[in-house]
């Protein structure tokens, strides 16, 4: 070999520097160059360039030892790449299939020991995978599967492992996803009770892919889960994050297909977001959530005839879709967790409802242990539309409806201030008007109150969530009209009888109601207050009732509004470290105390 080095024509970005041409004083190289060993061609070896690379137009590279694994590494990433398109293609064809099955039913209904099981979209194998434990903790994102191969689950309790990504060979284990499915229904169920138990749980663990429910679902639902319990709290935002992530793909497949579920899950990620004070993201995700429903025709389903809708592939009725007695529930149930949604919404932030209660026409909920047993109503158990029950003052059977109807008599004591508030509610000839429907408001909501079931009573019921929040509500909804009353008052200068009874009776009231919200925290055991403040609106409630104590101090110096304003200021701060919501409120309310001067003299 001679001293002259050939050129280096290889990409230092593909061959490994130590494939360099050897030095040579000849013009022939030891070896054949790589392009021709791997033909298996007969290669000439000039230097710099063979003949067969040169008519080709090839990179020539000459190995300097038979030991070199260029070719081998070459041919692995030329394998890589061809596997690589294939998927492509094959993820193609995989799209253009489901785009052709949304065209088709999109729930498939079996029978199983005279139960009809939770009726759930066909899954595609790209679906399972999905989220991998470590990549839950760590809190990444997790983009498209490249390994597409069909794996029909095995039994749900007898495989302890289900495959989730190429990311992490650590998957999450099934128990983990039986544990955060019974954590939803054990502590979170109660603030949303729309999803069939037995049912939901009996489809998760089917061995078939078209009955299990949708992965959205499983994972909002695993989520909420997750949040209720301190151990797996940290698997939360990502199992949402992803949850969001497959519903609006889902959706992208076919925009015109929805069903219950996408509904289900939009509105439980909306509660998800504002006990995550995520509440523009989750004012978004309910005003999804109500319109899939409309489009489902949730609002009318007890309304005949139906009304002509562009939607008429929805609006059919439902005894044509063959619907049993339990999904005909959860679709009622379903949409009164939406409606009391948007009330609570309107109440709290000021943003207008987007729910019409002329448009509502759909049967309260059933009684809770009906639902889940599946027992059919009793003439003792009837239930009556919305406006039926507010017109009859007829008494709830069950708790989700007390909680929709509390929660519509908090919407219409709020508005009531709203109203009022326009230039056309200003004329004199609306005061009567104004008093006569804060009188009914307020007989509603004491109606309500006395008509409760008795499983929703106080004291007895102290323990229960929805005893809780039913109470709560309805004192915060009088806090509000009683505020709102005074107001109102103070504005039209005490003229007329009702103007001066408020005057004289409004603050009296406004303290009684402010007091019964304290006095049901107080009694209340610390982990069951500790769960009932992930609620938003239990939250929301304290912050009133603080702002009426305080309000008070501050003109009478009374030293029981000092020692109620430090109670609720110090539990809201308490419990500032594990709840989002809490701590939110805390802040505003300390800088209340400081604005007013008042901080250090109610921190004693």
């Amino acid at each position: 070999m001679g001293s002259a080095a050939a050129p280096m024509l290889m990409d230092d970005s593909e061959h490994p520097t130590d494939t360099a041409i050897p030095t040579s004083t000849t013009s022939l190289a030891r070896l054949s160059c790589t392009s021709c060993r791997d033909r298996k061609q007969k290669c000439d070896r000039n230097l710099p360039v063979c003949r067969r690379c040169t008519s080709l137009r090839n990179d020539c590279v000459y190995p300097s030892s038979r030991k070199s694994g260029q070719g081998k590494r070459k041919q692995a990433r030329d394998l890589e790449a061809k596997l690589f398109r294939l998927e492509d293609q094959l993820r193609t064809i995989r799209h253009s299939a489901d785009a052709d099955r949304c065209n088709s039913p999109r729930t498939v209904r079996t029978a199983v020991s005279s139960n009809v099981v939770y009726s759930s979209p066909v899954a595609s194998s790209a679906d399972q995978s999905w989220l991998s434990e470590a990549t839950i903790q760590e809190g990444r994102d997790v983009g498209e599967p490249r390994s597409h191969q069909h794996q029909q689950p095995a039994d749900w309790l007898a495989n302890s492992e289900l495959e989730l990504t190429e990311l992490d060979d650590a998957p999450l284990s099934r128990d983990l996803i039986e544990e955060l499915t019974t954590l939803y229904f054990k502590n979170g169920y109660h603030c949303s009770p729309m999803i069939h138990p037995s049912r939901y749980l009996e489809s998760l663990r089917s061995d078939v892919p078209s009955r299990q429910p949708p992965l959205f679902l499983q994972l909002v639902i695993m989520a909420t889960g997750a949040s209720t319990d301190p151990s797996h709290a940290s698997l939360a935002m990502s199992l949402y994050r992803r949850a969001r992530k497959l519903a609006e793909q889902d959706e992208a497949k076919e925009p015109n297909a929805f069903m219950l579920a996408h509904a289900q899950c939009w509105v439980l990620m909306a509660s998800f977001e504002a006990q995550s004070t995520l509440f523009s993201r989750a004012s978004l995700s309910l005003g999804k959530s109500i319109r899939i429903a409309q489009i489902l025709n949730l609002h009318q389903l007890d309304r005949c005839p139906q009304p002509p809708s562009l939607f008429q592939s929805h609006l059919e009725p439902p005894s044509s879709r063959n619907l049993d007695w339990i999904e005909m529930e959860e679709r009622r149930r379903t949409w009164w967790v939406i409606y009391s949604a948007d009330r609570l919404v309107f109440a709290t932030s000021a943003l207008p409802s987007i729910i019409d209660d002329r448009m509502v026409h759909t049967l309260l909920p059933k009684p809770e242990e009906a639902f889940t047993s599946g027992r059919e109503e009793t003439p003792q158990e009837h239930t009556n539309t919305l406006h039926q029950a507010l017109r009859e003052r007829s008494p709830p059977v069950s708790r989700l409806g007390a909680r929709a109807l509390a929660a519509h008599l908090f919407y219409r004591a709020v508005d009531l201030e709203t109203t009022e508030a326009r230039p056309e509610a200003q004329a004199e000839h609306n005061l009567e008007s104004y008093w006569a429907r804060q009188q009914d408001v307020g007989n509603d909501l004491l109606a309500l109150l006395i008509s409760l079931p008795r499983d929703l009573r106080l004291p007895a019921s102290i323990g229960c969530q929805d005893t809780i929040y039913i109470h709560v509500l309805i004192h915060t909804a009088l806090m509000c009209l009683h505020k709102t009353a005074l107001r109102k008052a103070a504005e039209d200068g005490g003229q007329g009888v009702e103007a001066s009874f408020v005057k004289a009776q409004g603050r009296s009231n406004l303290l009684a109601a402010a007091a019964q919200v304290i006095a049901i925290i107080r009694s209340i055991r610390e982990e069951d207050l500790t769960e009932a403040l992930k609620n938003p609106i239990q939250g929301y409630a304290t912050y009133i009732a603080s702002l009426v104590f305080f309000e008070d101090f501050a003109l009478t110096r009374f030293e029981g509004s000092r020692a109620n304003v430090v109670f609720l200021f110090d539990m809201l701060q308490r419990f500032s470290q594990t709840h989002p919501v809490a701590r939110m409120l805390a802040g505003q309310l300390g800088h209340e105390l400081e604005r007013l001067e008042v901080v250090d003299t109610a921190m004693g």
